[in-house]
């Protein structure tokens, strides 16, 4: 099987020119080319390679990538950059590497190793590490960020998120100079908070930074992706029929090509957009034991005005087994088929309890439309 080198070398003794573009694309100066294609031990900055790999050979690219990795010298500095790639896109060789370089012999890069180690093994766990127990640098302090970050999400921590959010941002782009690694870390920071600025009806910061992961979506997992594909449908529920679907349909698409991933409730979303909006839902499951599945269908009923025909699904959904989530959007659909303003302000409460300030609009503009007092219903949303 062809490696990197001897593609390149093939390319550039059949076309000398392709060197300006090579040096173009990554900055390699001729020599440095040379260098690699005619010396084994020489390695080059695995970013700017990733670049030149995309450019000629992007249908052999995860190949060419898997065989770099596995050849390259763990002492050498940009296998900081490769620890950094594997493991954000979850390849299954990632801990095989990581241990490989817990043996550099290069202090810098054991210590960088160390710290994903820890990370990674203890990934579910809440954050205790001290950073005192082995030597720093500033990228290690901008990834301890990310692990805090990682931590408070899974305790469900989202106020101290969101008070940190600026800092952590701070953080990466100051202290962390290699501008590969930079982007990853950020990635790291926008993937979790893309959904809470969401929550919090942060509409614009929502976008900004599912836009910055699509922008390097061709150098991350599939499922980076779909994530921000997902947050922007749903960003545009009350504002845009058009781009809400298009990003729907794209996460869908998505998910299609990760059949080894549960479609998560994508399907929900989309039904939720489409009867909003007076469509026609397209991912109905009248058949399905889910409580979002059948309140799906509740809602559809709802905008058909077959009332006995909702109450009858509603009459069948255990109230006392629903997660506040779920509790929300159930009271909300009860609000309007019950004609019951207590119902909406019981959703308004649960929304409110969960955090979810983008949701809440649902219940508060149902009120609206019954005459309630729109300042009054706004400062609902005021914490």
């Amino acid at each position: 099987m062809s490696n990197i080198r001897s593609l390149l070398s093939q390319e550039l003794h059949t076309n000398p020119s392709l060197y300006v573009k090579i040096s173009e694309i990554s900055g390699f100066t001729q020599e440095k080319i040379n260098s690699f294609l005619t010396n084994e031990t020489v390695f080059l900055d695995f970013g700017k390679l990733i670049d030149v790999i995309d450019t000629f050979f992007p249908e052999q690219a995860d190949d060419l990538i898997n065989q770099y990795i596995r050849a390259l010298n763990v002492n050498h500095p940009t296998a900081q950059q490769v620890l950094e790639y594997v493991f954000i896109n979850r390849l299954d060789y990632s801990f095989p590497f990581l241990y490989r370089m817990m043996g550099a012999s290069n202090e810098e890069n054991q210590n960088f190793a160390s710290i994903y180690k820890f990370h990674y093994e203890n990934y579910a766990k809440p954050f205790k590490y001290d950073f005192h127990e082995t030597k720093s640098s500033p990228t290690l302090h901008a990834f301890k960020t990310i692990m805090e970050t990682y931590s408070l999400y899974k305790q469900d921590e989202v106020p101290t998120l969101i008070r940190k959010k600026e800092y952590v941002e701070y953080t990466i782009n100051s202290f962390v100079e290699d501008e590969f690694i930079r982007n990853y870390y950020l990635l790291h920071h926008y993937r979790v908070l893309m959904g809470i600025m969401l929550d919090q009806n942060e509409i614009q910061e929502c976008r900004r930074m599912a836009n910055e992961i699509l922008h390097f979506q061709k150098r991350v997992s599939l499922n980076f992706a779909n994530n921000a594909y997902h947050c922007l449908g749903i960003s545009y529920l009350f504002e845009d029929y058009d781009k809400g679907i298009y990003y729907l349909k794209k996460t869908q698409d998505l998910y299609r090509k990760m059949p080894h991933f549960p479609d998560s409730d994508i399907h929900s979303s989309i039904n939720l957009h489409q009867i909003l909006w007076r469509r026609e839902p397209e991912e109905l499951r009248p058949t399905s034991k889910k409580t979002e599945d059948k309140h799906d269908i509740v809602l559809y009923y709802i905008s058909k005005n077959e009332f006995i025909a909702a109450e009858e699904i509603m009459c069948n959904i255990e109230e006392s087994t629903l997660s506040q989530r779920d509790s929300a959007f159930h009271f909300y659909y009860k609000g309007i088929l019950e004609d019951n303003s207590d119902h909406l302000y019981k959703s308004i409460m649960l929304f409110k309890q969960i955090g979810n300030k983008f949701y809440i609009q649902l219940p508060i503009n149902e009120l609206k439309k019954k005459g309630m007092n729109p300042i009054l219903l706004d400062t609902l949303l005021i914490n």
